[in-house]
C-alpha cells in the first residue's frame, strides 16, 4: 500500500488538477459572443477551435499509455500543466484568430495527457469512491469556468480575464507537480504490485477483444452524454413544447444532476463495486430513454432528463476504475489511454452526426439514441464482465 500520507497528498492535488481541467471546457461557449465581436470572426468558428481540441486530445489520450510507461506520472503531468498554463495564457492575450487556432493544438494535447494520468493513477491506487469524486471535480471546474466568465462579462470585464484566470490555475498546478515529484516516484516504487511505472521498458500491452470492448464504450458514453447536452434543450422546445426557460432549466438539471450523482454514489461505490455501478447505472438510463420517448405530460419527460444525469453519473468513473481490475499492469495504461481518446472521438463524430440526422428528420429521436447507446453499453459491459451482479 502507498503510504497515507503521500498518498493523501497526492489525492488532494489530483482533485484540484481535475477542477481545473475542467474550467477551460465550459469558457468558451460563454466567452465566444465577446471573442468572435473583437476578433471579428463568424459564429461557427466556434466549431473548430472546439474540433482541434478534442482532435489533439484524442490523439495525446491514446498515446498516453506510451508515455506512462516511459515516464513518471508526476513528470508527465508536470509538462502537460505547462503547456496548458501558457496555451491559456497565450488564449488572453491572442490578437487575432489564428493565434487561438495555433494555441488550441497543445491545449488539446496537454489536456489528453493530464486526463489519462490522473485517471490512470487514481485507478491503480486508490478507490472507486475516489475515482467519482475525481469526476465530481471536474464538474464543478466544468461549472466554474462559464460562472467566472460571466460574472467577468457582467461587471465590464474582458473574456480574456477568463483565459487568464484558467491559465494561471494550470501553472499553479504545474509547480505543485514539480515540486512533488519525489512523491510520485515514490509511489510508483514502492507499490508492490509492479505498477507501470516501475516497468517502463519491458511492458507490453495486450489488445484483445476486451480491451477493444472498454474502448467502444467510451465512444458510446461520451457520444451519449454530450449529445444530451448540446440536443436535449432543441427536443424539449422543439418535440415537447416545453418553454424556452424551463427546457434551459432542465439542460442545467441533466449536468447537476451528474455531478451530485458522482458526489452521492462516492459515499457507497466502494461496496457496490464497479461492475455493480455500470450494469445498474447502464440499465436505469436505458430506462430513462424509455420514459423520454413516452409522449406523455411535460413532466414526465423533464423527470426522466434529470434523473437520466444522475444514472449516468458513476458509468464514466466506475468504467475507468475497472481497468486495473480487468488488465494486468503493462495493459491498463494503454486501456485509459484509448479510453479517453475513444471519448474524445465520440464527441467529435456522435453529437453530430445526430445533430444532423435530426435537423433533417426530428429531434424527437433523441430519447432513442439514448436507448440505444445506453443499451450497448449495457451489452458490452455483459461482454468483458459477464451479467452476474458482484463486485
Amino acid at each position: 500500500m502507498l503510504d497515507k500520507k503521500r498518498s493523501v497528498i497526492l489525492l488532494i492535488i489530483i482533485y484540484i488538477g481535475f477542477i481545473s481541467l475542467g474550467l477551460p471546457d465550459g469558457i468558451l461557449g460563454v466567452a465566444w459572443g465577446s471573442i468572435r465581436a473583437e476578433l471579428k470572426q463568424p459564429v461557427a468558428y466556434a466549431g473548430i477551435l472546439s474540433l482541434i481540441l478534442y482532435f489533439c486530445s484524442s490523439i495525446s489520450s491514446f498515446s498516453s499509455g506510451a508515455l506512462l510507461r516511459k515516464f513518471s506520472t508526476g513528470k508527465l503531468l508536470m509538462i502537460c500543466g505547462f503547456m496548458t498554463g501558457s496555451a491559456l495564457l497565450g488564449f488572453a492575450i491572442s490578437p487575432a484568430f489564428w493565434c487561438m487556432l495555433l494555441l488550441v493544438i497543445p491545449l488539446g494535447f496537454g489536456q489528453g495527457a493530464i486526463d489519462t494520468g490522473m485517471n490512470f493513477y487514481v485507478a491503480k491506487h486508490h478507490t472507486s469512491r475516489d475515482m467519482n469524486w475525481l469526476h465530481c471535480c471536474w464538474g464543478i471546474g466544468a461549472c466554474s469556468g462559464p460562472f467566472l466568465v460571466t460574472m467577468i462579462l457582467a461587471h465590464g470585464g474582458s473574456w480574456r480575464w477568463g483565459y487568464a484566470v484558467a491559465g494561471c490555475v494550470q501553472f499553479i498546478l504545474a509547480v505543485l507537480f514539480l515540486l512533488t515529484l519525489s512523491l510520485w516516484r515514490d509511489s510508483a516504487v514502492t507499490e508492490n504490485s509492479g505498477s507501470v511505472e516501475a516497468h517502463p521498458v519491458n511492458a507490453k500491452p495486450e489488445k484483445n477483444g476486451r480491451f477493444w470492448c472498454c474502448t467502444l464504450t467510451f465512444w458510446l458514453y461520451a457520444g451519449f452524454e454530450v449529445s444530451m447536452g448540446l440536443w436535449v434543450y432543441t427536443f424539449l422546445t422543439t418535440s415537447r413544447g416545453v418553454s424556452n426557460e424551463t427546457a434551459g432549466f432542465a439542460a442545467t438539471a441533466f449536468f447537476a444532476m451528474l455531478t451530485a450523482g458522482r458526489f452521492l454514489i462516492g459515499f457507497i461505490a466502494n461496496r457496490l463495486g464497479n461492475k455493480y455501478q455500470i450494469l445498474c447505472g447502464a440499465l436505469l438510463a436505458f430506462v430513462c430513454g424509455i420514459l423520454m420517448a413516452v409522449p406523455g405530460p411535460q413532466a414526465l419527460t423533464l423527470i426522466a432528463v434529470g434523473l437520466l444525469g444522475f444514472a449516468s453519473a458513476p458509468l464514466y468513473p466506475a468504467m475507468m476504475h475497472a481497468v486495473p481490475e480487468r488488465f494486468n499492469h503493462a495493459t491498463a495504461a494503454s486501456v485509459i489511454g484509448y479510453q479517453s481518446g475513444a471519448a474524445m472521438v465520440g464527441v467529435m463524430t456522435i453529437p453530430p452526426a445526430f445533430g444532423f440526422i435530426a435537423a433533417h428528420t426530428t429531434f424527437n429521436l433523441l430519447p432513442y439514441l439514448v436507448i440505444l447507446l445506453t443499451g450497448l453499453i449495457f451489452l458490452a459491459q455483459i461482454k468483458v464482465d459477464g451479467l452476474w451482479l458482484r463486485k
